[in-house]
């Protein structure tokens, strides 16, 4: 038996944020051979619903499944989200979100970038995908991102709030939420002590869920890095990093079809 956390987010997609219906595929043999799965991601419940859900066996008993959205904020066993919690703490007032949507209206980031509406904790803002092939727009999306961030940075410490920058988009939150947040709601309802863990990212941010899971008694964990550029630095030994051949979902593609 094996626990395996995924992010969401360029682990479960391509670049352009498409789901990947072979990852996905795969998946769900993974969940009827009777391993344990979590999606720990920073995208809202309604996108898991409409995006990844949606491709998913709606004859299967998912109620084994731990769901984790908004890094945290929303915490939920199986695929009906109106059954999922929001924990109050971690919102941010309207105040702080009427002035990160004003900066993201500017003209320069129009086409670029465009605000989550389907966020119930945090600011966001989102890349507009172009074409698939289109590195010229894709670029310019980075960029747009990039630039937000700072801008976004800003308002957030004027309200003792961080910026989390993912691969699609730039979150402004509460400065305690991080997925360790969602990684430890899980742990705490299911131990991995006897278990292999396998954790799947593409950003920095998501090792924290290897650290969590050695935290909570794992002494076998992986740590699958599908990211662009350099995957994380380790501070502990016992976890293992190992990088894909690939990025994005094609990546995760790769590594499960090796691991089921």
């Amino acid at each position: 038996m094996a626990f395996f956390m995924f992010d969401v987010d360029g682990v479960l997609t391509d670049e352009h944020a498409q789901p990947s219906e072979k990852v996905l595929h795969i998946i769900e043999k993974l969940y009827q051979q009777n391993e344990q799965l979590a999606f720990i991601t920073g995208r809202s419940r309604k996108w898991l619903a409409e995006n990844i859900f949606s491709s998913l066996d709606k004859e299967e008993d998912w109620s084994r499944l731990y769901c984790v959205a908004e890094h945290g904020a929303i915490k939920g066993k199986g695929h009906d989200i109106s059954n999922w919690q929001l924990d109050e703490d971690f919102i941010i007032q309207d105040e702080i979100k009427d002035k990160l949507q004003r900066i993201s209206k500017k003209p320069d980031y129009k086409g670029l970038i465009e605000w989550d509406e389907t966020k119930e904790s945090m600011g966001t803002v989102e890349a507009v995908h172009g074409e698939p092939g289109d590195e010229e727009h894709l670029k310019k999306t980075r960029q747009a991102l990039k630039v937000y961030a700072e801008e976004a940075k800003k308002v957030a410490e004027m309200h003792n709030k961080k910026v989390v920058v993912s691969t699609y988009g730039v979150d402004v939150v509460p400065p305690d939420l991080s997925k360790k947040i969602g990684a430890q709601w899980i742990l705490e309802q299911h131990s991995v002590s006897e278990e292999t863990v396998y954790v799947f990212g593409d950003s920095q941010g998501d090792f924290i869920m290897a650290e969590t899971a050695r935290q909570y008694g794992a002494k076998d964990i992986t740590f699958f890095w599908v990211g662009d550029g350099d995957s994380p630095e380790k501070k502990d030994d016992t976890i293992t990093i190992k990088s894909a051949s690939e990025n994005f979902a094609a990546g995760t593609e790769i590594i499960l079809k090796k691991l089921s």
